[in-house]
């Protein structure tokens, strides 16, 4: 998502994570990988099992959430969605600004 945070911005979307991990970790793999926008922490999860990703255990990881894509409209409608069936398994950036073009209505 980083390197597309200007096209984002392009049609006045913020970028945004939800990670049901603890602060430190994910301060440190921000500031690993240069992260510059929005990194929330759901150490209960509560977010991620209301959104539907959580998941429970696999065979690469255990109680995470699915890596998972949402726009989310101003009214606050989800307008795009897309869960991940494993933990390699993102979004593709071109979907996700087409998307993100049809919201905006351009």
């Amino acid at each position: 998502m980083e390197e597309n945070v200007e096209g984002y911005a392009a049609y006045t979307a913020t970028p945004l994570a939800i990670a049901g991990q603890w602060p430190r970790e994910l301060r440190g793999y921000a500031d690993k990988n240069g992260i510059t926008f929005p990194l929330l922490v759901d150490k209960t999860r509560s977010v991620i099992k209301s959104y539907g990703v959580y998941h429970w255990l696999s065979l690469e990881a255990y109680n995470i959430a699915r890596p998972s894509t949402f726009i989310i409209d101003k009214a606050g409608v989800i307008r795009y969605m897309y869960i991940g069936t494993h933990q390699f398994d993102l979004a593709k950036q071109t979907e996700i600004l087409e998307s993100l073009k049809a919201v905006a209505g351009r």
